[in-house]
């Protein structure tokens, strides 16, 4: 707000930015969520992924370790694909300046900073396109800043630039199409791609649609249609190509992802209707369009697409289609538009082409927020023309909006409301709706009323000033309605969003933070090594933390690594984009170049293979006793091992164990039939046997299965679960808990050391009225074998004697013959070259690096290049130099001083 003279004058544009972003920002302090309070708006996959990748990149960033390679985050992977999709909005780059204590709340203020540029950015959308300034541009903003696209998906932050950006980036189109001005369009569509390609990818479509909309609605002959092609397609290419110094990688590191191996659907299939055909497409079509309604919780995970943007927004949509001086082809172009946005909800391949080629994982309909903007855009159209329309216009358009409130299916559910010990069951979507829509109806109406002109000049300029004074109350009352509406509906997501309490994010605070500083100081000599913790907490603890991690759990996951994990028995699947680690298999962790766990719980993890170095408060370090450096000489008949068939099995470890060091021997012993008794707790057991199977049906409340083990041998135990559903679990030894523990895939987990007679209890909790299968083994592991077979792989290692993010290199002196395996996973960028020489990389597992080396003293080095990167960077500066140049030929200063 500025002030001339007397008068003060509103900067709408960024009271367009304050309404969602200190909307938001009220929502927070309500809640308490951080920087307010002891809670976080970390959720999902913001507590699991995004916010740990975040503190790693500022981490990399202050550090210089380099962003082509990470080594934090599931063995190594490709930064750079990491980046481009999760980290590369410019804001991040701030994180620099901020103090590590603030970081979280930091993170937790982008999304209202971003939900503010979005509404300030439809704002200037407005302003540009139609001429106005004045407070409506602001409210209309607030809509599109708070549409339920942006309510529902915002811990998606890295998808926020985007959203923000695509009003920008069709005023843009608009320019380069109207007024052949192509700065504002290349700019920001090089923006929007290169903060996130993917929903970069929706705005890219957007934009070829709107193309043709823009050239049907102002139609200028063919020679015009295909000079504006070339235009667009010319700055189109320029952006983008801006962008390949990510976009290349990103493509590159796509390759290795469980997104590679999606086919496309075939047949007619649809998403939300309950039958493939088209009744089932009508009737999903109408719960989209119920789902324009307020008041329903947004989708956070799972859900109809999220399409609302106000109540009034439907009306006026209604109202645009009915205005005169709105062109027939702008109406049926808007229209087919928003059909087409529904019909790519609902038809599989539609769906399967807007997200990429790809079925989404959760949070469906991702570019549902194109369809808020076309409505928000036609609503705000007919808001201008407001005084234009007849009451039965409005009656009509009242009713049709009503219509598409009706068609939603929560039309007549309830809420309850507890007034003292009175509780109520309160249809609120219905009630919400038509409060609102009649408020609209009344102030819409009441703007109709005619003035009588009367006779004299003077009566003439009363009723003018009565009219004028009319329409300045109407505009009020409309827009405060808006305004109470936007508040309502960031009450509801206020009441829908559930935060997470971080007082113990990352786990163990302190204490962890002070192990992981005396681990790094007592391997100050060491180039690198790996560490993990014992359970997991994001699984990406490794960037959270700052260490070398295991896990991983990101869209970026090399598939192959993923089924690599799942064959060493760790929870991994590559839907699921994840391999967790989790204190398990000795053998296992060989092949892992695992050095420490960290404990975090206050327990004593001792055992035979991890010996405990220091503690502090809850937090302790353990050191393996049997590790294994990064590279190490193996028998050959490793890389002839076929891991696809394992599902993490004690016999596939046997077998792993033998191929890796020689020795025909099995190194796990199974504890089954007399050593194991199978016992129902409130469940019914229907059918079991002596190798662990169990099925189960008619659980009670609080029933359990109880599988009970009794040691025949000393040694170290571990156990293999396949449980049905996300069971919690117990593991106890001679009555004494051990940890408690839930998981919800196959897995491999340590049970420790015990002693001959000694019971192992597991047992899984069942849910009311549960009833499946479930398998669990348990063996014990031969320690004087493992020992023999140790110090075979041990006697001759990989000792680094250079160590960056993009270069391993060492020297070992082979006592015989062998493979030299690393455990570097492959995703087609690193060459290995041995005495100078460059050497055939063999691959274990179908993604590990190792090579044949013959016995003697050999210099190996591993070299990471990613030549998606080297071209990516070169057509970057190419594009940018082009647009460079005729930004300045067009734009100079001296051009413009001349013109």
């Amino acid at each position: 707000m500025k002030r001339t003279g007397r008068k003060f004058h509103w900067n709408y544009t960024a009271l367009a930015f304050a309404i969602p972003c200190m909307g938001m920002l009220f929502v927070m302090l309500i809640s308490q969520y951080e920087p307010f309070g002891k809670y976080s708006m970390l959720y999902s996959d913001m507590y699991h992924q995004y916010y740990p990748f975040f503190v790693a990149f500022r981490r990399a960033l202050r550090s210089g370790s380099g962003l082509l390679y990470t080594w934090s985050i599931g063995m190594g992977m490709d930064y750079l694909g990491l980046i481009s999709y999760y980290l590369a909005s410019p804001l991040n780059l701030l994180s620099v300046l901020v103090p590590e204590g603030w970081l979280l709340e930091f993170f937790s203020l982008l999304v209202p900073v971003k939900l503010g540029f979005a509404g300030m950015f439809f704002a200037i959308f407005l302003k540009k396109l139609f001429g106005k300034n004045d407070a409506s541009i602001a409210v209309f903003g607030g809509f599109y800043g708070l549409c339920a696209w942006a309510l529902g998906y915002q811990w998606n932050v890295m998808w926020l630039d985007t959203f923000a950006l695509l009003p920008l980036v069709a005023l843009g189109t608009v320019c380069l199409l109207k007024e052949k001005k192509f700065f504002l369009y290349t700019i920001t569509l090089f923006l929007s791609v290169y903060s996130n390609y993917y929903i970069g990818f929706f705005t890219c479509i957007f934009v070829f649609l709107l193309f043709f909309v823009y050239e049907i609605c102002r139609w200028g002959g063919w020679k015009k249609l295909f000079a504006d092609f070339g235009r667009i397609a010319l700055f189109s290419l320029l952006a983008l190509g801006m962008t390949a110094i990510l976009t290349f990688p990103a493509l590159s590191a796509l390759q290795t992802t469980q997104s590679s191996v999606n086919n496309f659907p075939t047949g007619f299939r649809l998403n939300i209707a309950k039958e493939n055909t088209i009744k089932g497409l009508l009737d999903a079509m109408r719960q989209v369009a119920g789902n324009m309604g307020g008041s329903i919780e947004p989708t956070f995970k799972e859900g109809l697409p999220n399409l609302y943007c106000g109540i009034f927004s439907i009306l006026l949509m209604f109202l645009y289609l009915m205005a005169k001086d709105i062109k027939r082809r702008d109406k049926c172009c808007a229209v087919i538009l928003l059909l087409f946005f529904n019909v790519s909800f609902i038809i599989r391949q539609l769906d399967f082409i807007w997200h990429g080629f790809h079925f989404t994982n959760m949070i469906p309909y991702r570019f549902s927020f194109l369809y808020s903007f076309v409505v928000l855009y036609m609503a705000y159209r007919a808001w201008l023309m407001r005084r234009k329309f007849r009451p039965v216009q409005i009656v009509i358009a009242g009713v049709l909006t009503a219509g598409v409130l009706a068609c939603s299916n929560e039309l007549f559910e309830t809420v309850p409301l507890e007034l003292g010990s009175l509780t109520l069951q309160i249809p609120l979507y219905f009630i919400y709706n038509l409060i609102f829509l009649v408020l609209y109806l009344t102030v819409m109406l009441y703007g109709q009323l005619e003035v009588p002109e009367g006779t004299t000049e003077r009566q003439k300029m009363r009723a003018r000033a009565k009219r004028n004074r009319q329409r300045a109350r109407i505009r009020i009352l409309a827009l405060s309605v808006m305004g109470v509406e936007l508040i309502s509906t960031l009450v509801c997501f206020g009441l829908y969003f559930t935060g997470t309490g971080v007082s113990n994010y990352p786990k163990g605070t302190t204490y962890t933070a002070s192990v992981i500083r005396y681990m790094y100081e007592r391997e100050d000599d060491n180039l690198f090594f790996r560490a993990e913790t014992t359970h997991s907490q994001t699984l990406n603890d490794g960037a959270l933390n700052g260490y070398n991690g295991i896990s991983a759990f990101t869209s970026s996951a090399n598939v192959k690594v993923t089924e690599f994990m799942r064959a060493l028995g760790y929870g991994a699947k590559n839907t699921y984009n994840r391999y967790c680690f989790e204190e398990s298999s000795p053998v296992a962790n060989l092949f892992l170049g695992i050095k420490y766990m960290i404990e975090r719980d206050g327990k004593d993890k001792s055992s035979t293979y991890f010996d405990e170095v220091n503690r502090f408060g809850v937090a302790s370090l353990l050191v393996n006793t049997a590790y294994l450096p990064l590279g190490f000489l193996t028998e050959p008949a490793l890389a002839e091992l076929d891991f696809s068939a394992s599902s993490g099995t004690f016999q596939f470890q046997n077998d792993l164990f033998t191929a890796a060091t020689g020795i025909d021997e099995e190194v796990w012993h199974k504890l089954q039939g007399e050593n194991l008794t199978i016992t129902g707790n409130g469940a019914n057991i229907t059918e079991s046997n002596s190798t662990g199977y169990c099925k189960y049906s008619d659980c009670v409340s609080g029933a359990n299965v109880t599988y009970t083990y009794t040691a025949d041998r000393d040694g170290f135990v571990c156990v293999h679960l396949n449980l049905p559903k996300r069971n919690d679990f117990y593991v106890s030894v001679n009555g004494v808990e051990l940890y408690k523990e839930t998981i919800s895939l196959s897995q491999m987990i340590a049970v420790g050391d015990v002693k001959t007679g000694d019971t192992v209890d597991i047992r899984i909790e069942c849910d009311k009225d549960e009833s499946s299968t479930m398998t669990v083994s348990a063996a014990v592991l031969n320690g004087e074998r493992f020992a023999r077979g140790y110090e075979i792989l041990s006697a001759s290692q990989l000792n680094l004697t250079k160590f960056r993010s993009t270069l391993v290199e060492g020297t070992i002196d082979c006592d015989r013959d062998g493979l030299l395996y690393t455990s570097v996973p492959q995703n087609g960028n690193w060459s290995v070259k041995v005495d100078g020489k460059p050497a055939e990389i063999k691959l274990v597992g179908d993604c590990m690096v190792a090579v044949n080396l013959t016995k003697g003293v050999h210099n190996v080095r591993l070299m990471y290049h990613n030549a998606a990167f080297s071209l990516g960077w070169k057509i970057s500066l190419a594009c940018a130099a082009v647009f460079g140049g005729l930004a300045w030929s067009v734009y100079r200063p001296d051009k413009k001083h001349k013109k």
